[in-house]
């Protein structure tokens, strides 16, 4: 190890430079993971949760709609997924836009809160709404239906996931308003959408078959949302472009760091000539190489988590000002120590090859 340390602080000036080259390598990668996190929460919530099953189920052919009848057979069926009706999208004169979301077993998922408390029984005229329906608890008249406000969505990460519960309304499907409900009858079908961390298909066959025995010619399209969930979150163009700018950068940095690098092996290779004339093989050699790599590449990924931690706690208003978004977990710090020991390792190969070229008598000569 001290002959290690030696080796870089006479060759300090380039290691310096080797030294940013790692930092602004790291560094671009921790903000890219944070905030493609940060929009991935985003998104879920814009789905009303984040599961790792998503089923959209397709109801038709009632004999007739009866809601309170679907709503307890799913509370009795679905003991691990959650079930809610899809965005339900209407225009109340004042207020504007409302996205209505009916929810049949709030039990096993609710809206995460700023205030207030959630749905707890089945009371009637009971509603969760977005902030900028109501801001304050108390009585709302939607579609000229008066509801008793419980609490006010959102999650105080931001504005942008304030806004994404901004125009929501929850509520327990049978209470949906009247002229909800005369839709849903009058088209005779209803989507709902079946979420869990366990695949759900036993406790939606279970469901449908129970009320198939109740409705004789009940038709029921399942669709697993997965993929399609996937594919829209990896189409957001917005955030795309946001997050090409970090990953962009770690390449320009880390092939300035094997340029860099490269220029200290050559630098180096009468050191590495006379290593090789005394007997060293290529492995220890490239060993020798890359502990010195791994010394100032683990010390540019600590400063990047320590740079990040202390640009952490400005998020937001670094969020409102670049849309990106800053934050430290134990996992990024997991994945920044391993992505700067693999960063040395490829900064390591390129050099590592023009050094099985050295000729030792014909370098020792120059």
């Amino acid at each position: 190890m001290r002959q290690i340390l030696k080796a870089i602080f006479v060759s300090k000036k380039i290691f310096t430079i080797i030294f940013i080259g790692f930092f602004l390598t790291t560094l671009p990668i921790l903000i890219a993971l944070s905030t493609q996190s940060y929009y991935e929460e985003h998104f879920y919530h814009s789905k009303n949760g984040h599961f790792k099953n998503y089923y959209s189920v397709t109801l038709t052919n009632f004999q007739n709609v009866d809601l309170l009848e679907i709503q307890e057979l799913a509370e009795t069926n679905f003991k691990d997924a959650s079930v809610i009706t899809g965005d339900i999208t209407v225009t109340e004169p004042e207020i504007g836009q409302i996205q209505i979301i009916g929810l049949l077993n709030p039990k096993n998922w609710s809206p995460p809160l700023i205030r207030g408390s959630n749905i707890v029984s089945n009371v009637n005229n009971e509603i969760i709404v977005g902030r900028l329906i109501s801001d304050h608890i108390g009585t709302i008249k939607v579609l000229d239906h008066q509801y008793m406000i419980k609490g006010i969505a959102g999650k105080d990460l931001g504005d942008d996931l304030i806004n994404v519960y901004n125009f929501k309304m929850y509520v327990y499907m049978n209470e949906l308003p009247d002229s909800i409900k005369q839709n849903i009858i009058k088209q005779n079908a209803l989507q709902l959408i079946v979420r869990s961390n366990q695949n759900p298909e036993t406790e939606i066959n279970r469901f449908i078959s129970e009320l198939s025995q109740q409705h004789s010619g009940l038709q029921a399209k399942i669709v697993d949302e997965h993929e399609n969930y996937k594919k829209e979150k990896n189409a957001r163009q917005g955030v795309n472009e946001v997050l090409s700018y970090p990953y962009k950068l770690f390449l320009i940095a880390l092939i300035n760091c094997i340029n860099v690098s490269y220029l200290w092996i050559y630098s180096k290779r009468k050191e590495i000539s006379l290593r090789k004339a005394l007997g060293a093989s290529n492995f220890n050699l490239f060993v020798h190489i890359v502990s010195q790599l791994t010394i100032c590449a683990v010390l540019a990924g600590t400063c990047s988590i320590l740079i990040q931690w202390f640009l952490s706690i400005l998020s937001l208003k670094i969020l409102n000002v670049t849309s990106y978004y800053i934050s430290v977990s134990f996992s990024h710090f997991i994945f920044g120590i391993l992505i700067t020991l693999v960063i040395s390792v490829i900064t390591a190969i390129i050099p590592f090859f023009h050094m099985l070229k050295i000729e030792p008598a014909k370098a020792l000569k120059e």
